[in-house]
């Protein structure tokens, strides 16, 4: 049996999920004493700011034992108790197999289609792998989950355009700029608007990079950070007039880029392209006017969001298709799961019909002159193996649509096994 316990943005607010957050040491100390309790057969957890996932896979016998001593190790370790149990999801077989396969695919995330959480449950898996806390089943649905995950953004458009402000304003200076190895940009600002926006563009080099701060020391950390320049906040009048792209997130209560400053910038200016001005303050820290000049392309935090509505509307589209696609996987993933349950009979089933056959062709030779015992023995093996083959088809087959494990027992009891 594969299960979950899990918690998200979905169940419960910060500041109860952040009750339940993992470390990494905390992660290899919760698996392994449940392992080494033979509670359960493997476990992988997912910790993020948005979810805490405990996938396991425990013997079907020991599937209520298991989620009991997961929750009473939950309770030891953190702060699980009877009255947080509503902030928890609970799955089990189908349920948790296509809730990773959605959770991969970026449906089951806070903006549908982002592309982290991908990165994360294959980190998870690895680390689980690493500190061997996982098993055969799980690997396979961990391998198949993050399979499904690439196919999802591959053959739907769930993860095109721009899904945050930030990451809207980064895909529109690459619009007008394809080469911004010919840019300057300057940065206004460098608290976690600011950061996201470099991170974004991290992997695109500059001709220069300035970041101002109000506190110089975290503009200097930043530059560092991206092999840029940090520059005092009253200085950043000096800048406007090389720079090509500028970006502005600061908390400021008024705005700090004024008109006539970058009239003068723009008299200044040696190019002839346009400017492109990024304000992603609240309230607005770039003039109005400004955006009214020729010389100057102004978003503002309104215009970013219009863009990401509309991008967030496109992935919401394209749900049903990937659903069809993580439907498919999951149900490839359980005809598997449940042929790896079988393997005992089948080998039990095999095992008994070679001894069968041993026992009646060593009787049959007794009773009769046989002269070719290497071609008599060959063909009691072929049909002895395709007698078997025939009876672990159907056994397969009928399971499917049984008691699994009453099944495996009336199998077991009918090949006196």
């Amino acid at each position: 049996m594969t299960a979950l316990i899990g918690i998200s943005y979905k169940t419960a607010d910060l500041e109860i999920r952040e009750q339940f957050a993992f470390s990494a040491e905390e992660i290899i100390s919760f698996s392994k004493t449940l392992i080494q309790n033979q509670v359960v057969e493997g476990m992988v957890i997912l910790s993020t700011c948005n979810r805490t996932e405990i996938y396991y896979h425990a013997n079907n016998q020991q599937k209520h034992q298991a989620q009991q001593e997961i929750l009473k190790q939950l309770a030891a370790v953190k702060t699980y108790n009877d009255t947080l149990k509503s902030n928890f999801y609970f799955y089990e077989n189908e349920q948790t197999v296509e809730h990773l396969f959605k959770v991969v695919s970026g449906i089951d995330s806070l903006i549908v289609g982002e592309d982290q959480i991908i990165g994360q449950v294959k980190e998870a898996f690895q680390f689980a792998k690493e500190h061997e806390t996982t098993d055969k089943i799980l690997n396979r649905l961990f391998l198949k989950a993050l399979e499904t995950g690439k196919k999802v953004r591959t053959q739907t458009e769930i993860s095109r355009g721009s899904a945050s402000a930030s990451s809207a304003a980064v895909n529109l200076c690459h619009q007008r700029f394809p080469d911004l190895s010919q840019q300057s940009l300057l940065m206004i600002g460098a608290g976690q608007t600011g950061q996201l926006v470099l991170n974004s563009l991290r992997k695109s080099t500059f001709r220069s990079l300035h970041i101002a701060n109000r506190t110089f020391q975290k503009a200097e950390e930043l530059a560092r950070l991206h092999q840029g320049q940090s520059i005092p906040l009253e200085a950043v009048n000096q800048y406007l007039a090389d720079s090509d792209i500028v970006f502005i997130a600061t908390d400021s209560p008024e705005p700090l880029v004024k008109l006539e400053a970058v009239k003068e910038a723009i008299r200044k200016r040696t190019k002839k392209q346009k400017q492109l001005f990024f304000d992603l303050s609240v309230p607005r820290n770039i003039e109005e006017e400004i955006g009214k000049l020729e010389e100057i392309e102004l978003f503002t935090i309104d215009d970013l969001t219009k863009i990401v509505e509309s991008t967030n509307q496109k992935r919401m589209e394209e749900i049903s298709a990937a659903m069809q696609i993580i439907r498919r996987a999951t149900r490839l993933f359980l005809t598997w799961e449940n042929e790896q349950e079988l393997v005992p009979a089948i080998l039990k089933i095999k095992e008994n019909f070679h001894r069968l056959n041993q026992t009646e062709i060593e009787e049959f030779k007794k009773i009769r002159s046989v002269k070719d015992d290497k071609l008599i023995n060959e063909y009691s093996r072929h049909i002895t193996e395709k007698f078997a083959r025939v009876f672990i088809k159907n056994l397969k087959e009928l399971s499917k649509e049984a008691d699994k494990k009453d099944f495996i027992s009336m199998a077991e009891a009918f090949f006196d096994l």
